[in-house]
């Protein structure tokens, strides 16, 4: 064997051990901080939401939505926008939730906002069909509300679901 092969076979060793190390490191960064990566995906996808539900429901004679309606799709998506910035921003000074609080906050999550995404397509539903000349527009703001909803339900029950299997404290 050259002192060229012994070369290349060690500079292949050292490029293994670089990337192995890489890998270990983000592993360890993803088992570190997959809770704060979801608890920010919830909170992007929650004011992503009501920044969507806005216009329709200030829209005249597009959404005949009941003010209960709108106080729960309202409430639903402002005290998790609260509650998921108030838990990262903890988190970020070095202050954790307990396992139980925060699976409860995320099933909680998971209630509220799929209350929100049935009203909303429901109301949806019920103006749509009802209005001559519906604004399609509006309405595809409102039924993109609606989806997110659905898609922050699944992001709550997949953040339950890790936290329980995990017991891992916020």
């Amino acid at each position: 064997m050259s002192a060229g092969d012994r070369e290349a076979e060690a500079q292949a060793k050292k490029s293994d051990e670089t990337s192995s190390n890489r890998d270990n490191r983000a592993a360890a960064a993803l088992k570190q901080y997959w809770c704060l990566g979801l608890r920010v995906i919830e909170l992007i996808i929650a004011i992503i939401a009501i920044g969507l539900i806005v216009n329709p429901l200030y829209s005249q004679h597009v959404v005949q939505s009941d003010l209960r309606h709108i106080a729960l799709i309202y409430s639903a998506y402002s005290s998790f926008i609260i509650i998921t910035g108030v838990l990262i921003v903890a988190r970020l000074f070095g202050e954790s939730a307990g396992w139980r609080t925060s699976m409860g906050f995320s099933i909680l999550g998971a209630i509220m906002f799929t209350a929100a995404a049935a009203v909303i397509f429901y109301d949806w539903h019920r103006s749509y069909y009802a209005n001559l000349r519906p604004n399609k527009q509006a309405y595809d703001l409102l039924i993109s509300s609606g989806v997110f909803a659905v898609i922050e339900v699944a992001v709550f029950i997949i953040h339950a679901f890790l936290t329980f299997r995990k017991e891992a404290d916020y």
